[in-house]
């Protein structure tokens, strides 16, 4: 099958990835990150004081904004809040920071498909760029399976999510790895941190999307390993210049 997206020949084939990190001043840690015209900054401010109605004793508190591309946050942006600061609490050490309060904020700079796995890279980014304890950094992937064919095409663009049948956002953490066959549906449940499905489907598509995705997440962890090493090595090399 030929993609609507003219960039790409495999179905199962990821935009060019993007990050930048350290862009805000004035926020304690900042990134962006890119799926080929998907774009989402965001920033952190944090650990730091917080209200006395929102200080837990035992841990930070967590609170996400999501902000969209034009207009007032909705309903939509509102879940996102919630899937983002749900998938991270239990990943934040905030057990560290007790009696403080975390503030993310997520911006939509562009947006052509998988904003909410877009804003899920960019997010991890902007902690490690803070230098908030993590347990383990994530990933996030987004597929769909196409009306016409019933094919599985990973990350799409606006053009293709509008022939979807159903659309699935995959969020993996990078503890587990691929191993053998049999151990790969084991990993993926293991791995899994949040999935949110939307259409018709059947619950063979819905795991055979999970493995695929499972399997991009791979290049997606691998490409935040590299871009947090690239950023320490400079910093590094500034210090010592």
């Amino acid at each position: 099958m030929s993609r609507l997206d003219r960039t790409r020949t495999s179905a199962h084939q990821l935009r060019p990835f993007f990050s930048s990190q350290n862009l805000l001043n004035r926020a304690d840690g900042s990134a962006q990150f890119d799926f080929g015209e998907s774009s989402v900054m965001c920033s952190v401010v944090g650990p730091s004081e917080v209200k006395l109605r929102d200080e837990k004793l035992d841990k930070a508190t967590i609170e996400v904004v999501v902000r969209p591309l034009v207009g007032l946050p909705g309903i939509k942006d509102k879940a996102r809040e919630q899937a983002i600061r749900e998938t991270l609490e239990p990943l934040v050490l905030s057990g560290l920071h007790p009696r403080t309060g975390i503030q993310i904020v997520v911006q939509t700079m562009k947006d052509d498909g998988c904003i909410l796995a877009t804003a899920f890279n960019a997010t991890i980014l902007a902690l490690l760029d803070a230098g908030i304890p993590l347990k383990s950094i994530l990933g996030a992937v987004t597929c769909i399976v196409d009306n016409n064919s019933n094919e599985i095409l990973l990350d799409p663009t606006t053009e293709e999510l509008a022939n979807a049948k159903s659309t699935h956002t995959f969020v993996f953490d990078n503890k587990s790895s691929i191993t053998s066959k049999e151990e790969q549906q084991e990993s993926v449940d293991v791995a899994t941190l949040y999935s949110d499905s939307t259409g018709l489907f059947s619950e063979e598509e819905y795991f055979e999307c999970a493995q695929i995705c499972y399997k991009a997440v791979q290049a997606v962890h691998g490409f935040i390993r590299t871009a947090v090493q690239k950023k320490l090595e400079k910093e590094y090399q500034q210090i010592h210049s």
